[in-house]
């Protein structure tokens, strides 16, 4: 049903366009990349708000947008995020795979206004990854379960960027896996929200690397271009497909289990105890 709604409010932001929409791609591609991922988060946060309110009867705000340490947790994924890409950016760096050139063509408007449709596109995927669908299904299992499926959904989702490659298959959904975590650690999306934020505008709009098989997601410049083994550098999908984020994004969910295993600790043990009760 929440996958319906979130279809049926969706449609007519693309639909009414038809072709106009494509042809607004070529001409002005950050207004309208701006405006895909603006209807894209609007109309998922109307049909959050709609299962929230009529299905589970329950505040809007516990889907995991609530105020409470908003910039303490904001502020620590933007760190994490930050932290995360520079060390798999260093490490090709450190192999010789990864060196610096002078951008052509930069500017600040254009980097603002990706960096801005890249907010809302992470905000969309988020309330996707660890919003309804997630709780719904920990509230029928436990949080493993919840963690492990939602990052199989999260994978899936990025199905077409694959292109037979299984290497970035297992890299997405360790990523889902992280940002699962994240939420569950906080009880809110603006951590996750701000780790993967932090990774997609570093990478794509501010180096102009390569993301998801996608080149163009700056404003056509680059400041690193990464040359190497693919397996480890990732070839045609970018960084994210190869063995070098494979070991960062694994590394991350290690140290970030240990920094707040008491608190999973607890989550499991409630969940235990909802099942022997």
């Amino acid at each position: 049903m929440f996958i319906l709604i979130w279809g049926f409010l969706l449609a007519p932001c693309f639909v009414l366009f038809g072709s106009g929409l494509a042809q607004w791609m070529q001409t002005s591609p950050i207004e309208a990349r701006l405006y895909a991922d603006i209807a894209c988060a609007v109309t998922i946060l109307a049909a959050t708000w709609f299962m929230t309110r009529f299905i589970d009867h329950r505040p809007f705000l516990t889907i995991g947008l609530a105020s409470g340490h908003i910039m303490r947790d904001f502020l620590g994924g933007l760190a994490v995020g930050s932290i995360w890409l520079g060390v798999s950016v260093g490490t090709a760096w450190g192999l010789g795979w990864a060196s610096l050139i002078v951008p052509v063509g930069f500017a600040w408007p254009v980097l603002v206004g990706a960096a801005t449709a890249m907010f809302f596109n992470v905000l969309t995927q988020e309330l996707l990854l660890c919003g309804f669908i997630f709780q719904t299904i920990r509230r029928q299992s436990n949080i493993v379960i919840a963690i492990v499926m939602s990052a199989l959904l999260f994978a899936s989702y990025h199905a077409g960027a694959y292109k037979g490659e299984w290497l970035p298959v297992v890299n997405v959904f360790a990523a889902g896996l992280l940002f699962c975590l994240a939420y569950s650690i906080t009880g809110n999306l603006w951590f996750p929200i701000s780790i993967h934020f932090a990774w997609d505008v570093l990478l794509g709009p501010v180096l102009g690397l390569t993301e998801s098989g996608i080149s163009d997601l700056g404003g056509g410049w680059k400041m690193i271009v990464v040359n190497g083994p693919p397996l480890f550098t990732g070839g045609t999908f970018g960084l994210e497909g190869g063995f070098i984020v494979t070991l960062t994004v694994f590394i991350s969910l290690v140290l970030l289990y240990l920094f707040q295993r008491q608190k999973i600790r607890t989550l499991l043990r409630g969940d235990l105890n909802r099942y022997s009760c």
